[in-house]
């Protein structure tokens, strides 16, 4: 596949994403859920915020997809994330998953893992710290930051060489990730979809996106709305990357800094065209 199919591809499914408007369940931080919430709107979706324990059973039945995120932790929010990915795992139910901040100590990092170990077909979305946690334990992060590059996040994904005295046991972890994933997307300045045997690069996007806060949750919201429309998770998580990273792209054209980014990034999103899709699209299709 070429950047070109790619494009077609994500137009694809972003018109069957607004024609069907699926209805994404997201529990997320309390940070962003505001912001996320009006990006899915934006996008074509219907969001659901709800993350009471009570109703979580007939939520999941009525949702298209599950989007969890980690980011606040208390103890209530984890026990209905674990009883949502459980009953997507048995409904078959398309899930991403954002271990925001595993990696940042073994609280943060066993919540992720519990949740990792639910619903085998999700997307796992995560800077590089967050997936390399994950895939083994030994990478740490600064907060929510990303302590190590992508190119080391794929050396130690792939098992391809050894960029830190810390990865004795890498390789094996992230066959398994890798294994109980439809895909993991590693986000960075070029991010990266990672799937069985294939690998995606999009160097779409810009600087400002990180100078607001929840560009990466929202990000991971964006590819649950695309799961919900398409034929696996991995298309879904390349659509999705594809789409916020031209989004971030035009809204940063039409600013002088972050101000006024994210009003700028949700109305790229509303009137993103098939033509921006074409135009913009900077990807790259690597084998593994």
């Amino acid at each position: 596949m070429h950047a070109h199919d790619l494009a077609e591809n994500t137009y694809r499914l972003f018109a069957a994403l607004r024609d069907t408007r699926p209805l994404i369940h997201v529990v997320t931080n309390f940070v962003v859920m505001n912001q996320t919430a009006n990006v899915l709107l934006a996008l074509g979706a219907s969001p659901m915020m709800s993350w009471a324990e009570d109703d979580a059973a007939y939520m999941s039945g009525v949702s298209d997809a599950l989007c969890i995120n980690t980011g606040t932790p208390v103890p209530d929010r984890i026990s209905v994330m674990k009883s949502l990915m459980s009953l997507a795992g048995k409904r078959e139910k398309p899930v991403v998953l954002d271990p925001v901040g595993a990696g940042a100590g073994p609280f943060r990092t066993d919540i992720a893992r519990e949740l990792c170990a639910l619903a085998p077909a999700k997307i796992i979305r995560g800077n590089p710290s967050e997936i390399c946690a994950l895939a083994a334990g030994d990478s740490s992060t600064k907060g929510v930051d990303s302590g190590i590059s992508p190119e080391q996040a794929r050396a130690i994904l792939t098992g391809h060489g050894r960029p830190d005295r810390n990865v004795d046991a890498l390789p094996s972890g992230a066959i398994e990730l890798l294994e109980s994933a439809s895909a993991l997307v590693v986000s960075g300045k070029t991010d990266m979809i990672l799937g069985q045997g294939k690998m995606v690069k999009i160097a779409n996007g810009s600087q400002l996106m990180g100078a607001v806060t929840g560009t990466g949750c929202m990000l991971s919201a964006i590819c649950t709305a695309f799961y919900a429309v398409a034929e696996n998770g991995f298309d879904a998580a390349v659509a999705g990357v594809a789409v916020a990273g031209i989004a971030g792209e035009l809204a940063a054209d039409r600013v002088a800094g972050p101000g006024f980014f994210l009003p700028h990034f949700i109305d790229s999103l509303y009137a993103l065209s098939e033509a921006d899709i074409h135009q913009h699209l900077k990807a790259e299709v690597h084998c593994l």
